[in-house]
């Protein structure tokens, strides 16, 4: 190596004791010097076991012979004369680091040692007493295999950018032969490296990876629309194992920040050009890529041009303040009304216990009315599940562009509590706006997690709050019993988030819709503030005047009375929005049987009014 920073690395085998120098400059631990050093000088390798500590080092000699551990022996470390950390230790200037001992020596003596009821064997070593300096290794029959320099891929190179902000990350990964590049952004201050492979692996259909427990199990890239029959993949004798900046990283725990360079495959993942039987074991000797390249954009387009427009393809538009965001404000004056009604049916805090506590933060109030701007305290949960139904004065009407907003009171922009939104013009036949969820459901995002609102289309919930996701009626236009000029229902329904296919919620093209679980408190679930209408349908003349409804006693018990201004069609709605009862009255006053009920909230529709009745 070159640098103004100096490290002796001795390595004890046996009866034979040698020493390497090492020179670097900038941050280097034991495991950069024995990459380089395996690099530089073709007599010395090194192996790792299966949870990627140092299995053995060896040392080819002059007459080809191999040096590596002897029975009995393991391998250990010192730095400066004490114990350290292995692999991991970091070097600084004037180190003095060793290998081997106490345990690999030469074995002079054995005995049997009896203590109590148990006997076992004791071992005698002996270490040699004097370390010799290797030369400099005969290159001209065999050549040096240098290591690629990282540093050499800047994020000027990536040609594939995936994410939204400021801070910048290049992640490498290195299949053997091959080497390619992505480019992650992102706008948190931090970000980790399972939430970058997370996007990376949603955003393009070529990326994926597996994981055994908490760690990676393999990662995979095949991009069939260049040729690629077979993916790239571990190979025999390979592992993952994760660089950050150059110097052993944490794997999918490791935090990010803006300028960072994340490689996974040194010191594992390599070309095998040799291997030894070493009786129970297979030791191999590897060699890496030099180059590594960037990817370009995947093809998403299903090979039809233009791009596919259908909504399963995105990305969709990004998070409040990116360009395209569509994203509306409470406070724009494009809403001309706001709900007056709601019907809860409350959700689990854990769909996973169904007998446990359900949602109970926030109360009708919280959801009818002008959506909050900056107080997220001002909304009602709906637990796993759980929905929201919302009416209005005046019916909702197909419009030019957005007809009607949903607001959510993620604080952050990036915990995005999704829901689904349906539409009924008659309470009983509800049509659902047809959703997307493009987030990767190989790990379930946590009960704190962030997501990526450019994987997401047609679910309220996705902008933070006084942000109201916007929905077109002209996207159900062709929906069977639906008035696309006459809404007046609305129902929201919480999206469970659990990645489990038993318990999951599905977009429209079948997609596992992840987002944040479990969220075990009263405020789990999707938490409306409001829902605002852009486009109203008028009273005209084909329009009844809006009929004043008042019932009594409410709540009831089994019976309720009901007073009308004028002899109009009456309809009773159950909290799901079923048709109960139809029928037209005879007079304006007039007693409707509530036993056959059970207790539960229940909707009394006149015309264009709704009013609510609870059957205690």
């Amino acid at each position: 190596g070159e640098g103004s920073n100096e490290v002796v690395l001795a390595i004890n085998w046996a009866d034979t004791a040698l020493a390497w120098g090492y020179r670097w400059n900038g941050e280097a631990n034991v495991t950069n010097m024995m990459t380089d050093i395996a690099a530089a000088d073709p007599r010395f390798s090194y192996t790792l076991d299966d949870y990627g500590y140092l299995n053995d080092i060896l040392f080819v000699v002059s007459d080809g012979d191999t040096l590596h551990k002897t029975l009995f022996s393991y391998w250990e470390s010192k730095n400066n004369g004490s114990s350290d950390q292995g692999l991991a230790q970091t070097l600084a200037n004037g180190d003095f680091e060793k290998w081997a001992e106490p345990a690999a020596g030469v074995l002079v003596d054995s005995f049997l040692v009896e203590y109590g009821e148990y006997t076992y064997w004791m071992y005698s070593y002996v270490y040699p007493m004097t370390i010799y300096p290797v030369s400099v290794p005969v290159t001209d029959t065999t050549p040096v295999i240098p290591v690629p320099v990282d540093a050499s891929f800047a994020a000027s190179d990536v040609l594939y950018w995936v994410g939204e902000g400021s801070n910048e990350v290049v992640l490498a990964i290195n299949w053997a032969d091959t080497a390619l590049a992505w480019g992650y952004r992102f706008s948190t201050p931090t970000s980790t490296a399972q939430e970058m492979m997370e996007h990376i692996a949603t955003a393009d259909p070529r990326f994926s990876y597996t994981l055994n427990g908490s760690y990676i199990g393999d990662i995979n890239f095949i991009d069939t629309a260049a040729g690629m029959t077979t993916p790239l993949g571990v190979t025999l004798g390979n592992w993952w194992w994760s660089l950050l900046n150059h110097v052993a990283g944490g794997g999918l725990s490791d935090v990010l920040h803006d300028g960072d360079f994340y490689k996974w495959g040194d010191i594992s993942v390599a070309v095998i050009t040799d291997s030894t039987d070493m009786g129970s074991y297979m030791d191999y000797t590897y060699v890496w890529p030099y180059t590594i390249y960037p990817v370009s954009a995947p093809d998403t387009t299903g090979g039809v041009t233009p791009p596919d427009p259908q909504p399963e393809h995105g990305p969709f538009c990004g998070g409040v303040g990116t360009e395209g965001c569509n994203a509306i404000a409470a406070n724009d004056n494009q809403f001309v009304a706001w709900a007056t009604n709601v019907v809860l049916t409350r959700g689990p805090q854990k769909i996973t216990n169904p007998d446990g506590p359900f949602a109970s933060f926030g109360g009708d109030t919280n959801a009818i009315g002008p959506a909050t701007l900056n107080n997220s305290m001002d909304a009602v949960s709906l637990g796993d599940g759980g929905s929201a139904l919302v009416t209005f004065e005046l019916p909702i009407r197909n419009g030019e562009g957005p007809d009607f907003a949903v607001f959510e009171n993620d604080i952050n922009g990036g915990f995005l509590e999704l829901a689904f939104v349906e539409v009924s013009s008659d309470g009983e036949h509800f049509v659902r706006f047809p959703a997307t969820s493009l987030t990767q459901t190989e790990t379930q995002v946590g009960t704190f997690g962030l997501m990526d609102p450019t994987f997401i289309n047609n679910l309220a919930g996705k902008f933070q709050i006084g942000y109201g996701t916007p929905f077109d009626l002209e996207e159900l236009a062709s929906s069977e019993n639906l008035n696309i000029d006459s809404i007046v229902y609305v129902r929201i329904v919480d999206v469970i988030g659990n990645i489990d296919p038993q318990y999951a919620s599905y977009d429209a093209f079948g997609h596992i819709v992840n987002d944040p679980w479990p969220t075990p408190f009263n405020s789990c679930g999707f938490d409306l503030t409001g829902v605002g209408v852009i486009h109203q349908k008028t009273v005209g003349i084909e329009d009844h005047d809006i009929t004043r409804i008042t019932v009594y006693p409410n709540p009831c018990s089994d019976r309720i009375y009901v007073n009308l201004d004028e002899v109009q069609r009456v309809e009773l709605y159950n909290m799901n929005g079923r048709l109960l009862e139809m029928f037209q009255p005879d007079d304006t006053h007039f007693m409707l049987d509530m036993q056959q009920y059970p207790a539960g909230m229940y909707l009394l529709r006149v015309g264009n009014n709704v009013q609510k009745i609870m059957k205690k």
